[in-house]
């Protein structure tokens, strides 16, 4: 994975991380959100980032921030970092 597709997925993931916490959500989701984001975290930092491991944790924090509207964007910024780096997206389904 190249170093521009990594700098996108960790961009979408800490505007994840943002709107966790802005007040959508509760303390207890914006907790959920983040045990999503840890695992995706610890493979971007590795050599060579796992691309099941990130296809799986990246498709469930997409999914978990669809359902609202106000985190449509979010959800659209991390599919496109999915996308430029190759990684399977399936969140909307």
């Amino acid at each position: 994975m190249d170093r521009q597709a990594t700098e996108q997925i960790q961009q979408a993931i800490e505007a994840a991380r943002e709107v966790a916490h802005s007040g959508a959500f509760d303390g207890c989701d914006a907790d959920e959100i983040e045990e999503i984001i840890a695992p995706i975290e610890t493979e971007l930092r590795g050599p060579r980032p796992n691309i099941q491991t990130l296809t799986t944790y990246l498709n469930s924090l997409a999914k978990s921030l669809r359902a609202d509207p106000s985190t449509r964007g979010v959800c659209m910024q991390i599919d496109s970092a999915m996308r430029n780096a190759g990684i399977p997206t399936h969140w909307e389904h």
